[in-house]
């Protein structure tokens, strides 16, 4: 990975930016341990892939988010089976986390919610972080950055705006999905 030093007002952006999409992120995946938590435990079929895991450490934004704002939990990241990230619990990474690990639901997770309206504003829930990242550079998401060029002010005060619309969007969701419970 290219390792560029960023400049004093460019560190600063990129804090702020990434504090408010951690913010966001841990919300969403609060919302979806919730629900899937109980599935995937006594899953006996890993969906989880170590590639995708190690997406956290391959991509310059998603490192920055695991390395200033992760729960410092351990991580095997040369284990592939079960995939590094993978823990007793769910998913170790608890910052960063790769945006198309949260926009997948199994059959098993869909199945579980009770009505189509509970799997259809699950499902949105789900792909928020990920449509966050879309266009991030041009038509490339933003998991296929590799560099830190590709992270530029502008991208990310684009990006930024981007967060606060999904958080407002996902806030709305949750009050919909809560509508649903208790066996949502």
């Amino acid at each position: 990975m290219n390792k560029v030093k960023p400049d004093k007002n460019f560190e600063a952006l990129l804090f702020s930016v990434a504090e408010h999409y951690v913010s966001l992120e841990r919300e969403v995946r609060d919302v979806i341990d919730d629900a899937v938590g109980p599935i995937c435990s006594s899953c006996t079929r890993i969906c989880c892939k170590a590639s995708y895991c190690r997406r956290t450490l391959s991509n310059p934004w998603y490192r920055y988010l695991f390395e200033h704002f992760g729960d410092k939990i351990p991580i095997v990241w040369g284990r592939s089976i079960p995939p590094p990230g993978l823990g007793e619990e769910g998913c170790n990474i608890r910052a960063g986390r790769y945006a198309y690990c949260y926009a997948y639901n199994c059959r098993a997770v869909l199945s579980s919610l009770k009505s189509n309206e509970a799997r259809k504003i699950f499902q949105e829930i789900s792909d928020i972080l990920k449509n966050i990242g879309l266009n991030f550079m041009g038509k490339r998401h933003l998991t296929d950055a590799r560099e830190w060029r590709e992270i530029t002010p502008e991208r990310l005060l684009v990006l930024n705006e981007k967060i606060e619309e999904e958080k407002e969007h996902f806030q709305k969701l949750q009050s919909l999905l809560f509508m649903y419970k208790p066996g949502i």
